[in-house]
């Protein structure tokens, strides 16, 4: 489930490319596995589907992308005003934003991200965290 519905998501969350199942032929060596950079791999090629016009749904982990978009456009999401620093340490940061529960098309977030300027950006993020 963890691999059809989070790293590999297709549009439909219920299939899985067979070329991808030989990567469990030995279990004891998924642990070793770097997760992350298929999924974004996954996510960036759905991303590029996304921005034809005729597409109306997004495959990948849509969790990582709304993390992203909270993170640099936070005109886009809104901080919860619950959320303290010091308080969440250890917290997943997407504990960050607080959501409505709602379901938003494509067609639906295209004028939204079409209004952002330069200033709605946040251009270098980790800037405060070089030390």
């Amino acid at each position: 489930m963890l691999v059809r519905s989070i790293i590999f998501a297709d549009k439909t969350f219920t299939l899985v490319e067979a070329r991808y199942l030989l990567l469990f032929t030995d279990l004891d060596r998924c642990s070793g596995y770097s997760w992350g950079a298929p999924a974004l791999v996954t996510l960036y090629r759905y991303l590029g589907d996304a921005s034809m016009y005729s597409c109306k749904q997004l495959g990948g982990y849509p969790t990582l992308l709304q993390c992203w978009i909270h993170e640099y456009f936070p005109t886009v999401g809104k901080r919860g005003e619950n959320w303290k620093p010091a308080d969440n340490c250890g917290l997943p940061r997407a504990m960050r934003w607080s959501y409505r529960q709602r379901v938003l098309k494509v067609d639906d977030l295209r004028p939204i991200l079409d209004k952002l300027t330069h200033a709605d950006v946040i251009w270098r993020p980790f800037e405060d965290h070089r030390a």
